[in-house]
């Protein structure tokens, strides 16, 4: 590209939103082999360059500080055409040019989080605090501040640091320059909430290094907010290549490598009516001609889609466009124009569907572990490639809008109403409204006795927690060689072995026993899966020991030893889980641990806890305690055989595509 000004080029990586992506990265022809003398570095008062806290600190106010009038800080520019281009074209007329005909569904959606997916930075909009904040992760502070309705972050150049990165420069060695940048966007109000700011490069957004976790009130380094291998780089993400793909409506990324520069167009920021309905244009002419003439509809339908009322697969294919794990059939194509499915459409002509042969086969470089070995997808907000594997799916009627609706819900997961009860299942399967306790083997009342803890138990990760599987399957015992998901009688009775298990699975519904090891016959389901499971079999295990069902059945007060040794696991969102659980116990509550904090201060901790344990007098010592690693007459933990299993911990990596 001889004379051009910046040079450009792409990686493919898997996404955090799902899809196969492409990261851009620009650098500029002059900083080539010069990278390492651009300095500007933060000032020595500044959080230390070791520690990877997030905390709230007083602003600065001396000229040394970060964010003072130094002239190391490049001036910010406040860019007009920083945010996507929202154009009203191909159809669109976005959701004001709903509300006057529907004014109901208009407020009902307003209410929620689809509606706040992606926002426009704003004092509605922000969530976390910005005032005198310093954060520090990987070697770089940041200092984030606020000036009347404005929000900033000073700190290391992203655009500078990206390029560095894709020509395979050691970040650890370079000083890069440090800017003052206005946060101008927001994605995420529900678990959690990312900012994004404007590049060099027109509309090109990335985003800050920290994610706000709003359940915690704090802030967090983005790399430790996934489940993600420890010690994973940073990560320079880009809005146009990713999150524009299911955090807005009508996407086109518009990446001229050519030109070098990004022109992104949405119709729409955050996921709006036209991402379900289709576009509004052809359905208000169709009834400006109604109007006029009552027979016009009499040889043409309403050109617009209702999930509720259409075919079940067009309907589930309509939530698929986002709820799925997909990439684009043509890179070039996507790059410039974004993915073009409509509701109505078929989803597999416009999205490169991914199966389980396919995940296996893009795992070369590692294990990515997108999949149960059962070939059951398990990461959250990926309930489509979940839910066409099952047998309502592919035999029957079952699509999302059975049992989730946008306009008659809880917005906390678009459940319609009762569809938290067994109405959601009995909608097909009548037959077993009278027979339920002789089917599940449990009182009516309990929590074994709701079909989707059996048959959707929460075995996909993400956000830091655990959430339902939408592959609709009968409990089955694996062995744990297999990395299978955890099945849903030991996510509950957390307490008891997988023979167990087995055994009543098969007295109760004739299932084939598996080959298990003595370990797994002696020792409970879930000591095995927190201590030698994967990442993600640790991850879930971790949310169920923190889950009120599972601890009204297996009692609480015996997995504190267990979760206080995985305060010092190698992945720190499963650090984060056994934290969460731990002060979900009354002796625990006021515990101060940080999951992301030193690694020495959380073996520290870790240590303390199993000797508050082993020191104290237990009331009463669980049943069959070994099983628990508990010795049977004085409830102390069992350190040989808890070393024992952790020398057998599943290390391959996990990099989980949320």
């Amino acid at each position: 590209m001889g004379g051009a000004k910046y040079w450009f080029g792409a990686i493919v990586l898997l996404g955090v939103c799902g899809a196969v992506i492409v990261v851009s990265r620009w650098r500029p022809a002059e900083e080539a082999g010069s990278a390492k003398q651009l300095s500007s570095p933060l000032p020595s008062d500044a959080v230390p360059h070791d520690s990877p806290s997030a905390t709230n600190a007083p602003a600065a106010s001396s000229a040394g500080d970060v964010g003072g009038d130094t002239e190391d800080v490049e001036p910010f520019k406040r860019l007009a055409d920083s945010l996507p281009f929202q154009v009203q074209q191909g159809g669109y007329v976005s959701s004001s040019g709903c509300r006057d005909c529907h004014p109901q569904e208009f407020e009902s959606w307003h209410g929620t989080y689809h509606r706040t997916m992606t926002q426009v930075a704003s004092s509605e909009s922000i969530l976390a605090s910005f005032d005198g904040v310093r954060l520090s992760s990987r070697g770089r502070e940041y200092y984030l501040s606020r000036e009347g309705e404005n929000y900033f972050v000073t700190g290391a150049d992203p655009d500078f640091e990206a390029s560095a990165q894709a020509n395979g420069v050691d970040l650890d060695l370079l000083n890069p320059p440090v800017i003052k940048q206005e946060v101008v966007m927001t994605t995420g109000s529900h678990h959690m909430q990312g900012y994004w700011v404007a590049s060099a490069h027109k509309n090109m957004l990335r985003q800050i290094p920290f994610t706000y976790i709003i359940a915690e009130k704090r802030w967090v380094p983005r790399e430790d907010n996934f489940l993600v291998p420890p010690n994973e780089p940073r990560h320079f993400a880009v809005w146009n290549d990713n999150c524009i793909v299911c955090h807005a409506v009508g996407g086109q990324p518009h990446f001229d490598l050519e030109a070098m520069t990004v022109s992104t167009e949405v119709a729409e920021l955050g996921i709006s009516c036209e991402a379900c309905h289709g576009p509004g244009t052809p359905h208000i002419e169709y009834h400006a001609k109604l109007k006029k003439n009552p027979n016009f509809a009499a040889n043409q339908d309403d050109p617009i889609y209702n999930p509720a009322n259409c075919d079940a697969k067009i309907s589930a294919d309509i939530c698929g466009q986002c709820h799925a794990y997909f990439s684009p059939h043509d890179w070039d194509t996507f790059g410039k124009t974004g993915y073009q499915y409509r509701p109505g459409g078929n989803l597999s002509a416009t999205h490169d569907l991914m199966t389980f042969e396919k995940g296996k086969a893009q795992s070369q470089d590692g294990y990515v572990g997108t999949y149960w070995n059962d070939g059951t997808c398990r990461v959250a907000g990926r309930e489509f490639t979940a839910m066409v594997t099952s047998g309502c799916y592919l035999n029957g009627p079952m699509n999302c809008v059975n049992c989730h609706s946008m306009h008659d819900s809880d917005p906390n997961d678009q459940l319609a109403i009762r569809m938290e009860t067994n109405e959601a299942c009995l909608q097909c399967h009548q037959d077993y409204r009278d027979r339920l306790t002789e089917h599940t083997h449990h009182s009516a009342e309990s929590s074994g006795s709701l079909c989707y803890n059996c048959h959707m138990p929460n075995t996909t990760y993400g956000a830091l927690k655990a959430t339902r599987s939408h592959r609709v399957q009968s409990p089955r015992v694996a062995p744990l060689s297999e990395v299978d998901h955890p099945n849903a009688c030991n996510l509950c009775h957390l307490d008891q072995t997988l023979g167990w298990a087995a055994e009543n699975l098969t007295q109760w519904y004739q299932q084939p026993k598996p080959e298990l090891t003595p370990d797994e016959l002696k020792t409970a389901a879930s000591v095995l899966w927190l201590l030698r499971g994967d990442a993600v079999q640790r991850a879930i295990t971790a949310w169920h020991m923190n889950w009120e069902p599972a601890l009204e059945v297996s009692g609480q007060g015996w997995q504190v030893p267990l979760l206080a040794q995985s305060l010092t696991d190698d992945y720190a969102a499963v650090r984060f889980l056994a934290d969460k659980a731990l002060r979900s116990d009354p002796d625990f509550i006021k515990l101060k641990y940080d999951y992301i904090g030193r690694p020495a201060e959380r073996q520290t901790k870790s240590s303390q806890m199993l000797d508050k344990w082993n020191g104290r007098t237990l009331d009463t010592i669980p049943q069959d305690a070994s099983r628990l690693l508990l010795d049977e007459e004085s409830g102390k933990l069992i350190m040989s055989r808890l070393k024992e299993l952790l020398d057998q911990q599943d290390k391959r990596q996990i990099w989980l595509p949320e």
